[in-house]
């Protein structure tokens, strides 16, 4: 048998963790003020925007090492194949804390950098999931997704560039957001700055430049319930009316790094 494993900026919430059934997800840690806590799937994890805004220091970290030790051993004892699914190692140091569990635990364990975060693995792991489900096997589910995490993107905006700076995702000091300029960025990998779109409507517009017309799923995600994504959504359906668009909202790893009001989409290409 095949198991996937992830880590919880993959965003899925407990219902679809289970059906799924498959799949485990390894949770990611997070301070907020004095206060550590360990990232839960979607919808668990209590009031976590209310406390950003409150709260200092609000901070990440990776998920420790015996979680991955603890979540693979269980696997292999039951004789599972792993594969491991994880956000850009551009970004966390999650890959590299994975392969240091396979090693230690040993076994059938691979372990696959995704090159993306939050909506984008959402996509990536979904794939796995299905190739598992029509019975391929590991290599050839790996040699896959290997090809398809090529043809995930994900473009998004902030509102502010505090929290990117703070957590030393962003280093581009041509993006801006004074005044009315707002920047608009691709996560190829790691986090590439565009160009700083001015206005709301042409912040839009830029964005969805960035999405492909060969696009076959999307994901739109926002920090924040409160974040609203109805014109960004209507204007993708307008560009891509076939295609079914999903909403999710950013768990808070991702939300402590982009912080409040910062919104994206997520898309695979077809084959």
């Amino acid at each position: 048998m095949i198991a996937i494993v992830t880590d919880s900026s993959v965003g899925y919430s407990t219902e679809e963790i289970s059906s799924r059934g498959i799949l485990s997800v390894v949770p990611l840690n997070y301070q907020l003020g004095p206060n550590f806590y360990e990232e839960y799937a979607s919808g668990r994890n209590g009031n976590y925007m209310q406390m950003m805004s409150q709260l200092s220091p609000c901070k990440t970290a990776q998920p420790t090492l015996n979680n991955f030790i603890r979540t693979f051993s269980s696997l292999v004892d039951r004789g599972c194949e792993v594969i491991c699914i994880v956000l850009s190692s551009a970004l966390s140091g999650t890959y590299s804390s994975a392969c240091f569990a396979a090693a230690q635990v040993g076994g059938n364990i691979r372990v696959v950098d995704s090159l993306t975060v939050g909506p984008g693995m959402h996509l990536l792991v979904d794939e796995a999931v299905n190739m598992v489900k029509y019975g391929l096997s590991a290599d050839e589910i790996l040699e896959h997704l290997e090809t398809l995490k090529k043809k995930i993107g994900l473009v998004f905006t902030v509102e502010s560039l505090d929290r990117l700076v703070f957590g030393g995702r962003l280093n581009n000091a041509k993006a801006k957001t004074t005044l009315n300029l707002r920047p608009v960025f691709e996560l190829k990998g790691k986090i590439l700055f565009r160009r700083n779109a001015r206005g709301a409507r042409e912040r839009l517009e830029e964005m969805i430049s960035f999405v492909p017309e060969n696009t076959r799923r999307l994901i739109v995600s926002r920090c924040g319930e409160e974040t609203d994504v109805s014109e960004f959504t209507q204007m993708l359906k307008e560009r891509l009316p076939a295609v079914y668009i999903h909403q999710r909202v950013a768990g808070p790893v991702l939300s402590i790094h982009v912080g409040a009001g910062a919104f994206g989409a997520a898309y695979i290409l077809k084959d």
